[in-house]
């Protein structure tokens, strides 16, 4: 029986607690009519929910919220018999190491079309093979942080260029609410094809994809029943993988300490892939395999050392290394006798590269086929329906029946790269294109509100939360990074708010020395204070104070006479010499007597339900 890590299910409940106070933001903003906080709350929840498993996949709450407030009375329309020759492909970032950014490159590679590139929230330097690309097809390249400073600019603009192209290709990050937003603003648009790049986490865009397209069939089940995506509007188009061409480099061997002759095994995956869930690893498989195969040894490309491979090591030594991360597999690929799949999480793209170098590719899947996160332990066509094993010691006797009789391996090897290269290059890929383009343009344009409910699935989130290595729930703060300088002062503010509110606990503001010569600013803190009962005021005594206090007593009496207040209404005032240790200021030290600290506070107390006096 597969079961999530012990302390998942208390981390997925706080995951989700802080999520759902980034939900109330964003319908906060959507009740108030601010389309700008929309869209920036919804990055900010989409962004949490992906890297910080809830237990959904999608949210339509939250596209609901988005769609509405850029679409208004509004509708839209899909032209699907555009014929000028030009796709548009829409990504959030690109990078020079990368699936999803290969994927595009090998997409555009392959398409007869012009094709356009736009970024909608490109934060590092461009990848010379993206540029490249899109100047080999006669498209154009922009960058949407250079059109316009907040996200709704960025979707107005995406929109625009939308309006130019017979088809657009959504390959964008789970928090891209630009992207989400353009597809959904008022007025005819060519059709839209979402590409599930990742596929078995959360995102943002079910309202955006008049067509999704999955690059592995065994997604539509979650598309479907944790989504909530209609059926009709799935589609699958394999990975576009290119031949591969790098020759042994026996340089790199003896770099290695490999053997001249000695079998190889390689896996290329990230940590979070191969790291132990539900009480497995991909150390328990590597273990299982070098045991049954003595003469072979194992190279972990992508995979950090730590201390779960230094102690299978010591067990096997020479014969257990991990690189870490490098600029390019395929040296590595070249070396390989066999590839194993990563395990518990395999990998979409690295797998069918060996394939198409010729090299058998075997995989462990020991999840039940009818637990959702089955998905977990799926292939790519081609390699889709090829044998597996469902033990590490069937995988183990597996790989060494292909150490043992180099002809098996060569006959395995070309029967899978034939059945890669038949479904993922050349006219059998081009064909699918055609095929998934028919039929988003054949769809109309869809609709949030005709859409099914998203579902939630507490032991799959469970799963992908062990799967994903997270110890502890992360502060929603924390994964704001998206946003960049659109995180601001106001934004910060209301997270702070949104997540002090619930908490019980006063909110402690620790006033600097003269206030009393700040009369009108100390005024606007005791009407806060007197306007919201779980906030603290502490002041300092005033210069020049007697031992009985009278100055202080005196400003203080002063000011709320003027307020039309009295010491027993005028809400938690302390005067005390120095500030509570357990004060919470919702900004560093003590507060400048100028107009934004104040504004910030009372957006805190707005944010936490406590009424705002005006």
């Amino acid at each position: 029986m597969h079961r999530p890590k012990p302390d998942a299910p208390a981390v997925l409940a706080e995951n989700r607690r802080h999520y759902e106070l980034l939900v109330e933001m964003v319908q906060r903003h959507a009740a108030r009519g601010n389309t700008e906080g929309v869209l920036r709350s919804a990055v900010l929840a989409a962004n949490y929910a992906w890297l910080a498993p809830v237990g959904l996949l999608s949210d339509l709450r939250v596209e609901r919220a988005v769609v509405h407030a850029v679409r208004g009375p509004g509708t839209v329309t899909v032209d699907g018999g555009r014929r000028a020759g030009r796709v548009l492909h829409v990504l959030s970032e690109a990078y020079a190491i990368g699936g999803h950014t290969r994927q595009v490159i090998g997409w555009m590679a392959r398409d007869e079309r012009r094709s356009d590139v736009v970024l909608t929230n490109q934060l590092g330097p461009l990848p010379d093979r993206l540029v490249e690309a899109v100047r080999s097809s006669g498209g154009d390249l922009r960058d949407l942080r250079e059109t316009g400073h907040g996200l709704l600019d960025r979707a107005r603009a995406l929109r625009r260029l939308m309006d130019d192209a017979d088809l657009v290709v959504l390959t964008v990050h789970p928090y891209d609410a630009v992207a989400l937003a353009a597809v959904n603003l008022p007025g005819v648009r060519p059709p839209v094809v979402y590409a599930n790049h990742a596929d078995h986490t959360f995102w943002l865009g079910v309202g955006a994809a008049d067509l999704l397209c999955d690059w592995r069939a065994h997604a539509r089940a979650l598309d479907v029943g944790m989504r909530g995506v209609q059926a009709e509007r799935v589609g699958v188009l394999p990975l576009p993988m290119d031949p591969f061409t790098s020759a042994p480099d026996d340089d790199l061997r003896r770099r290695l300490g490999l053997r001249p002759g000695s079998p190889v095994a390689v896996t290329v995956a990230a940590d979070w892939k191969v790291a132990p869930a539900w009480g497995r690893g991909m150390h328990h498989v590597v273990d299982r395999v070098l045991h049954w195969s003595p003469q072979l040894t194992v190279v972990l490309v992508g995979v950090s050392p730590n201390a779960e491979w230094t102690r299978l090591g010591k067990r096997y030594p020479g014969r257990v290394l991990p690189v870490g991360t490098v600029p390019d597999a395929a040296p590595f690929l070249a070396l390989a006798d066999v590839y194993l799949e990563s395990y518990p999480v395999r990998a979409g793209t690295t797998p069918l590269e060996a394939a198409m170098a010729g090299v058998p590719v075997l995989a462990l899947a020991d999840l039940p086929q009818d637990d959702p996160a089955h998905l977990l332990h799926t292939s790519s066509p081609g390699l889709d329906g090829r044998a597996v094993s469902t033990s590490a010691d069937q995988l183990a006797v597996a790989v060494r029946r292909l150490v043992q009789d180099p002809e098996l391996r060569r006959r395995e090897g070309d029967a899978v790269r034939a059945s890669v290269q038949a479904l993922h290059d050349g006219p059998g890929w081009c064909s699918q294109l055609e095929a998934v383009y028919a039929q988003a343009r054949a769809l109309p344009a869809v609709d949030v509100d005709a859409l099914g409910e998203s579902v939630a699935d507490q032991r799959y989130g469970a799963m992908v939360l062990s799967a994903g290595g997270t110890a502890v729930s992360p502060e929603p703060h924390l994964l704001a990074g998206p946003l960049g300088e659109l995180f601001d002062d106001a934004m910060q503010a209301e997270l702070f708010g949104a997540l002090w509110r619930d908490t019980g606990a006063p909110l402690s503001v620790r006033v600097a020395d003269a206030w009393e010569d700040h009369p009108d600013w100390t005024a606007r803190l005791l009407t806060l204070a007197a306007a919201s009962p779980r906030l603290r005021v502490s002041l300092p005594f005033a210069a020049g104070d007697d031992v009985q206090g009278s100055r202080t007593s005196a400003h203080l009496v002063a000011l709320l006479d003027r307020l039309g207040q009295t010491p027993e209404d005028c809400g938690d005032l302390h005067v005390e010499t120095a500030a509570p240790p357990d004060a919470l200021p919702p900004v560093a030290g003590e507060p400048p007597f100028s107009a934004a600290p104040l504004d910030r506070l009372g957006l805190v107390l707005s944010s936490a339900g406590e009424e705002r006096a005006a």
